[in-house]
């Protein structure tokens, strides 16, 4: 019995490392073919327990350290080869290769890697809220006023509030997993109008409406975000409220 274990284990440690060796060559493979720059430096790469489908590069003295989610662990060769190739792209400031996009959104779009990724966020990926009553707006009665006049209270959001960043370039998000919305704390500011607030839940409000479609913005969405009598407007505002902030 004590062999039989002994051999299973080595046996497992063996195909980690040659996972681990496959993983590395298809890394240093992927990034020398991007540009020379890759050629100078050794990558170091491993598999990360991400809560999603999380990737990241970075430098690190003479080394790119990079970290793939490990809901890529048995991803085939040609998926770990596109992400690889998607993050050099991102290093270089250059566009991924369309086919190296496409065969890496085909992956994550598999039901049984949403399904291992909505997982994790139920367990781990709790939502955090600097706040869910604002000093100038109340998110929380601004939506339940939309749920009632547009969604006739069909639309179920656990929690609504304001983030723990400034953030400028993403105001608000609506997250599927946990029904939750997070809006920017810029915006809880008197120089926002209600109705700029109002535009942006209903905004989110309508990704829990076209949640189950392939596209973020599909074409129902931007008619029905269109349709919102103060749209116009409040996208105005938005575009030179962040310009300002730009400059």
């Amino acid at each position: 019995m004590i062999r039989t274990l002994r051999g299973v284990l080595v046996q497992f440690i063996q195909e980690r490392e040659d996972a681990s060796a496959e993983l590395q060559w298809i890394c240093r493979s992927a990034l020398q073919a991007i540009s020379p720059a890759f050629r100078e430096m050794e990558p170091e790469v491993s598999f990360y327990p991400y809560i999603g489908l999380t990737h990241t590069i970075r430098r690190k003295g003479k080394k790119w350290v990079i970290r793939i989610s490990d809901h890529c662990r048995s991803a085939p060769a040609q998926v770990l080869e596109s992400i690889i190739l998607i993050l050099g792209c991102k290093v270089l400031r250059k566009k991924p290769p369309r086919r190296s996009l496409e065969i890496y959104n085909s992956f994550r779009k598999t039901p049984s890697i949403e399904s291992a990724v909505r997982k994790r966020r139920l367990l781990k990926g709790r939502k955090h809220f600097a706040s869910e009553t604002g000093i100038h707006h109340s998110p929380g009665a601004i939506c339940r006023e939309l749920n009632s006049s547009y969604f006739s209270d069909q639309i179920e959001i656990q929690r609504i509030g304001w983030g723990r960043r400034n953030s400028w370039s993403r105001l608000g998000h609506y997250d599927p997993v946990h029904q939750t919305i997070t809006l920017s704390p810029v915006l809880d500011s008197p120089r926002v109008p209600d109705f700029v607030l109002r535009y942006l839940v209903y905004h989110e409000m309508l990704h829990a409406v076209f949640q189950n479609t392939h596209r973020h913005h599909p074409p129902e969405f931007r008619r029905a975000e269109s349709a919102y009598p103060d749209y116009a407007r409040a996208k105005k505002f938005l575009r030179e409220f962040c310009a300002r902030r730009r400059k």
